[in-house]
């Protein structure tokens, strides 16, 4: 459940025990334990859309009473459905990379744009820190955003070129309606990451043709991330 009164809508519906944090008390990725519809769940603020949200989680048998508490609350406050292809376009606007898709097994994660998962001290010696360091000093990737000119269709594998060379790939990309524009999310040589570089973005055999295209702050909405840590308590009761 996820939107700007996603908070209010799981005030009305979660039930807590006083050793559990409200919904109001809960702080972003962390969870609780309560009751919907008198059903048991775990709710975790946590999401895939760059904004304010939740996720709750229940035994299989109470998914249908579920689903009835939160859209009769959410209802009234324009809650809707959201698809697959729906979540897919305000990931890639959030900057919120997918497995297997953005990155790899084959990805160090400074090149797949979550290095921060990787602490720089570690109490107990791990194998292959003496790599990974190496790694973090001196990336030969980085990700970055991309804004792309024009409207022609940018996709997942297509080659980033600056003259003759070929210096990236392009890992998911889309028009997106919030901001106006086509964008892109993109492995890049680390040389050119820096904000305001021009390069193309190679179609056909990648020399044929060429849409330009700007590295530009990442991720491309709510860098900052204020929308998913926002304190919405602090607003008080939906009126």
């Amino acid at each position: 459940m996820q939107g700007p009164r996603s908070g209010e809508i799981l005030r009305q519906i979660l039930k807590t025990p006083p050793h559990q944090p409200s919904a109001e008390e809960l702080k972003w990725f962390r969870f609780t334990i309560g009751r919907i519809a008198d059903r048991p769940v775990v709710v975790s603020r946590t999401g895939y859309t760059g904004e304010l949200g939740f996720e709750i989680w229940c035994h299989p048998s109470s998914d249908e009473a579920l689903w009835d508490a939160v859209f009769a609350a959410g209802g009234p406050l324009g809650l809707k459905p959201l698809g697959l292809a729906a979540l897919d376009m305000v990931r890639i606007e959030a900057g919120l990379v997918f497995a297997g898709y953005d990155f790899s097994d084959e990805t160090d994660p400074f090149e797949a744009g979550i290095g921060f998962t990787i602490p720089r001290e570690s109490a107990d010696p791990y194998v292959g820190q003496a790599a990974t360091e190496r790694r973090r000093a001196s990336p030969q990737k980085t990700f970055v955003g991309l804004d792309v000119a024009g409207n022609e269709a940018v996709s997942h594998g297509d080659c980033i070129h600056v003259g003759r060379a070929r210096v990236g790939v392009v890992t998911s990309a889309m028009r997106s309606p919030v901001l106006g524009k086509s964008i892109a999310l993109a492995r890049l040589d680390a040389s050119l990451a820096e904000i305001g570089t021009a390069v193309e973005i190679g179609k056909l055999d990648g020399q044929q043709k060429r849409i330009g295209a700007t590295v530009t702050r990442f991720p491309h909405y709510d860098p900052e991330k204020g929308r998913v840590r926002a304190d919405w308590a602090a607003a008080g009761p939906a009126g």
